[in-house]
């Protein structure tokens, strides 16, 4: 099965640098710097922008068939275009930001890297008082508090990032990271995707004037156009899948054959589904969503660690793609999951133990 998904451009140079990069980048965590530039060149830093503002606008399939291609090659990489694209996705869906076009040409220019700062509005820290708070002050917003997952904030100019206010509404801001009183941890140990260097953001009173603040105060300041993007977890969980099928077809033996006959087979199956909920001419519901992350989660899992099943002693060395990619599979289980897509994912694991 060949790692190019259906795209019509060949970016089979851009893989092959990616991925030859990807094993030592994993052992050392440092910053992708090279992978950016080569994404730079391939034009994958425009796919996401609007025509308008100096990009390509790429239809929500074409961008993650695209993200999907490049999570086969290296899936920490891939972490870090789709956080500065979501970032540059939120500030274009705000056409009422007065900063909107200077934002995004500058992005598209490549003259800075942004990412966002979001989870604790969606998936993280929920049920408690709120991780990062914002109060009203004369000409715009203090925040407090903390943005607990940030890819690469430290190579960020800006964070879009979102608090909560004391009436329970919530702003979308776009925060400098160079701003007084605002600290960045360094990355967290991660067991996987280190030189996505995820860390937590500390806030103590900063002051976000009402200029950069790109939504809100609303109820929900996450909303509003997102054909297929829901999907875009399921993809990247797609090209790790890819990249360990590839991986156990390296396997010359009658158990690596049929293994990896198996498991195309499956692969092929939730491809092709993931894929017709992303052409649907109607937004999947989120029930859909979780079933199709959950069995994506599910084949991710098993197809890994059937690649360190397959190379026995030697998928515990470090610079065996093995281990890499099995543990790269743990990433997926608590990625922005909300606990639908927990319950699913658990129950398609717990499918398999009878």
């Amino acid at each position: 099965m060949s790692l190019i998904p259906d795209i019509p451009i060949d970016l089979t140079p851009l893989l092959a640098k990616l991925s030859a990069r990807a094993t030592d980048l994993d052992r050392t965590g440092r910053w992708p710097a090279d992978d950016l530039v080569d994404l730079a060149a391939a034009g994958a830093l425009h796919w996401a922008v609007a025509p308008e503002f100096g990009g390509t606008g790429l239809a929500p399939l074409d961008l993650h068939l695209r993200y999907e291609a490049i999570a086969s090659a290296s899936l920490s990489t891939a972490l870090i275009l789709t956080q500065r694209d979501s970032a540059a996705l939120l500030v274009q869906h705000s056409p009422q930001w007065p900063l909107r076009h200077e934002f995004l040409t500058g992005l598209c220019r490549n003259e800075f890297f942004t990412t966002i700062g979001i989870a604790q509005l969606t998936t993280s820290r929920q049920g408690n008082k709120p991780a990062l708070a914002a109060r009203r002050s004369d000409g715009g917003w203090l925040i407090e508090g903390i943005v607990p997952w940030s890819t690469g904030p430290a190579y960020a100019r800006y964070v879009i990032a979102g608090a909560a206010c004391e009436d329970n509404r919530q702003i979308l801001f776009c925060l400098q990271t160079d701003l007084p009183d605002l600290t960045i941890d360094p990355p967290m140990p991660l067991v996987a995707l280190s030189s996505s260097w995820t860390a937590s953001l500390h806030c103590t009173d900063v002051f976000v004037p009402d200029a950069q603040v790109i939504r809100g105060p609303a109820v929900k300041v996450l909303g509003g156009p997102s054909k297929g993007l829901p999907l875009s977890q399921s993809f990247l969980a797609l090209g790790l899948c890819r990249a360990s099928l590839d991986f156990i077809g390296r396997h010359d033996s009658p158990r690596g054959r049929a293994t990896h006959d198996i498991f195309a087979a499956q692969l092929t199956d939730i491809r092709r589904r993931v894929i017709a909920a992303c052409q649907s001419a109607d937004e999947p519901d989120a029930a859909a969503i979780a079933t199709l992350r959950g069995q994506c989660h599910d084949l991710a899992v098993r197809i890994t660690h059937a690649g360190v099943a397959l190379y026995k002693g030697s998928a515990l060395l470090l610079d065996n793609p093995a281990q890499r990619l099995a543990r790269e599979s743990m990433f997926l289980l608590v990625w922005s999951c909300p606990d639908p897509v927990v319950d699913c994912t658990v129950a398609e694991l717990a499918d398999h133990a009878g």
